[in-house]
């Protein structure tokens, strides 16, 4: 016995000495039931811009729904727009969106207006690759519906089998947009295709939730006309959550877009059933990121690279009519100017992203560059080396010219709106020109 112990016993205690043995931690047996909800991911796999702490992301996401699952039996729903639908990138982007809405368990998707701008042959595919229930109940096809009006889902509730109806809408008001895109599609008003469902809805649910790709104000007309859901999720109302709304036995909920914060509506202990509270949670840098979706991310990424989109960049003649010289040209006659400007961050700008490993991400790397979206701008760092970088012609224009003769192709006198294009509040939220100024402060003659 103790010939074992020593071999077997021994190195159990220094593995639980050092931390690196954890024994597993059982789930408690009774579980209530908690519902996770979030709106218009709009293609924020993870968060962009350059202000710390940056927020958001569907890697953190995955960490705070594992944490919830400890204590929670999870019903998780995403509820329109998964990308902008601007491009190829924007169709790698949803099907790395389903990728990772599969590996965290999703239930329910419903569609909302850039979705279906991917045009509908893309969206069959993405069905086929979707795990739960892809929805748009007033959206037809041929007389039928296009996709599941709703769906039925079964999950305990402190130890209670409940059946959870989820149903899908969207708001007539995106019936142009679908159909300019999708000839063969038609918008039923979202009332009316309730009133439709309405004896199925009321009959086959112990809690009815609709996803619903619309503003606070349309839910709210539609749940005065339809009283009998729990919860509502709607859409269209900014990147950051609004207070819960009671409507009679109906709450509704907006946890913000872009992927920024998760929310959590919970059901109270007993029948009948109401939503007991509803909470949001900002997705900060303490949401360490998951492994198994940052792996999917980086993929992702992969795919951009193989695929060489930052190659087919749509490019446009540049205002002035000059070519671009790079930072380095302005530094004869510029020299202090220049020397500042290495100092600052805008002269490292490129290597964040290779850090990042998004340096071949043309989303990214046109605010890290100079000219990408212009003729004879940024290509590649091989191509282009000389052009990396926020350098002095992405705020005082292409100078190739002024180089050659500064006399005769002055350059104006960069300002705030200069920094507009990528300090927009989306990615840079707490920009301040006069407080940025300072970090750059710059314009001293030879």
């Amino acid at each position: 016995m103790r010939s074992r112990w020593a071999v077997f016993g021994l190195p159990l205690v220094a593995l639980l000495a050092l931390g690196l043995y954890r024994p597993e931690v059982p789930l408690p047996s009774t579980r209530p039931l908690a519902i996770v909800f979030g709106s218009e991911i709009n293609g924020y796999i993870t968060p962009c811009g350059c202000s710390k702490p940056m927020v958001g992301g569907i890697p953190r996401r995955g960490t705070l729904l594992r944490q919830l699952a400890e204590q929670h039996v999870l019903l998780k729903l995403e509820n329109g727009d998964l990308t902008k639908a601007g491009g190829r990138q924007d169709e790698l982007k949803a099907e790395t969106l389903i990728e990772m809405l599969n590996q965290m368990g999703y239930d329910a998707l419903n569609l909302g207006k850039y979705d279906f701008l991917l045009g509908i042959d893309y969206l069959r595919a993405l069905q086929m690759q979707f795990k739960g229930a892809m929805l748009c109940a007033n959206v037809q096809e041929g007389g039928g519906p296009a996709f599941e009006a709703y769906t039925l889902v079964e999950k305990s509730h402190n130890d209670t089998k409940l059946r959870l109806l989820i149903v899908g809408l969207i708001s007539e008001k995106h019936a142009e947009s679908i159909r300019a895109r999708n000839p063969q599609l038609s918008v039923v008003p979202a009332r009316e295709q309730l009133s439709a469902l309405r004896p199925q809805i009321e009959t086959q649910g112990d809690v009815r939730i609709l996803l619903f790709y619309g503003t606070g104000e349309e839910a709210e007309q539609l749940v005065r006309a339809h009283p009998y859901f729990h919860l509502v999720v709607y859409a269209n109302a900014g990147d950051g959550p609004i207070p819960p709304k009671q409507v009679g036995q109906t709450r509704l909920v907006f946890a913000g877009n872009d992927a920024k914060f998760v929310g959590v509506a919970h059901l109270s202990g007993d029948t009948p059933y109401t939503i007991a509270r509803v909470e949001y949670t900002r997705l900060t840098e303490d949401f360490k990121d998951d492994e198994q979706l940052l792996a999917i991310k980086l993929a992702y990424l992969a795919r951009v690279e193989a695929e060489n989109l930052l190659a087919m960049v749509p490019r446009r003649p540049t205002p002035n009519g000059s070519g671009f010289a790079g930072s380095r040209a302005c530094m004869p006659c510029h020299a202090e100017d220049y020397r500042i400007w290495q100092r600052t961050a805008h002269a490292k700008a490129m290597q964040t992203l290779i850090d990042e490993k998004h340096d071949k991400d043309p989303e990214c790397v046109v605010c890290h560059v100079v000219g990408l979206e212009y003729e004879g701008g940024f290509r590649s760092l091989e191509e282009t080396p000389a052009l990396k970088d926020v350098g002095c012609e992405s705020c005082h224009g292409p100078a190739k010219l002024h180089a050659q003769n500064p006399e005769t192709h002055r350059l104006g006198k960069a300002g705030a709106q200069s920094c507009m294009t990528c300090h927009v509040p989306a990615h840079s939220p707490g920009f301040d020109f006069e407080t940025y100024w300072k970090k750059i402060e710059h314009g001293f003659k030879k």
